[in-house]
């Protein structure tokens, strides 16, 4: 979360039908993805981010 707080503009949240976007463990796509737009990499958020970042976006 610290990382997030420090800087979030960072961050978005991608839906996980992106043509890169990365499946779950299980093999699945996720419905919501973290990207980390300086590394330009997917990322995994914790819940806390990941729930904030979903009532943004709805």
């Amino acid at each position: 979360m610290s990382d997030y707080l420090s800087d979030p503009n960072r961050y978005e949240l991608k839906s996980g039908s992106e043509p890169n976007a990365p499946l779950c463990p299980f093999g699945n796509p996720y419905q919501w993805i973290g990207y980390d737009k300086a590394k330009e990499e997917y990322v995994r958020f914790t819940k806390s981010v990941y729930k904030k970042l979903v009532r943004e976006k709805n």
